[in-house]
């Protein structure tokens, strides 16, 4: 479903959604206008669709890791860039992988407990077979609410 085949009220209902993922769908209805039924079939039409792909919860501040980081990875030039970011996604601490061009072959988001969790997956990360070198950036400062 592209963009261009959501029309007022799906973008009206995507916006509810992203002010509360846990609205019930009787408040989704009201605020879009529409019925509890037609709400309810719009969310399992753009759930099917892959519009909607998940429903995610933000935690204030305080409760989150108190160690978050950014590796740097870079690669030998023959490896599989892509299985090995797949690979990462998947890692405890790891909340998101990304495949880059130019110098750094990866970027690697990490929250962790502490920083001998994060030293502790770092390690792990640099062990791994096609990785050269690896750097680790302490997130000192963000701008997310």
């Amino acid at each position: 479903m592209a963009n261009d085949t959501l029309d007022d009220k799906d973008r009206l209902l995507i916006g509810a959604l992203r002010k509360n993922a846990r609205a019930s769908l009787v408040t989704l209805a009201k605020d879009i206008g529409l019925s509890r039924s037609a709400t309810h079939d719009r969310m399992v039409r753009m759930e099917a669709n892959g519009v909607i792909k998940r429903y995610t919860v933000d935690v204030s501040k305080t409760y989150l890791p108190s160690i978050c980081a950014f590796l740097t990875v870079l690669l030998e030039p023959n490896a599989a860039q892509n299985a090995i970011v797949n690979e990462m996604q998947k890692m405890a601490g790891v909340e998101a992988a990304f495949c880059l061009s130019g110098d750094i072959d990866l970027m690697v988001y990490c929250e962790c407990s502490s920083s001998t969790e994060l030293s502790e997956l770092r390690d792990v990360i640099a062990a791994r077979d096609g990785v050269i070198a690896i750097q680790t950036r302490i997130i000192l400062a963000d701008s997310r609410a």
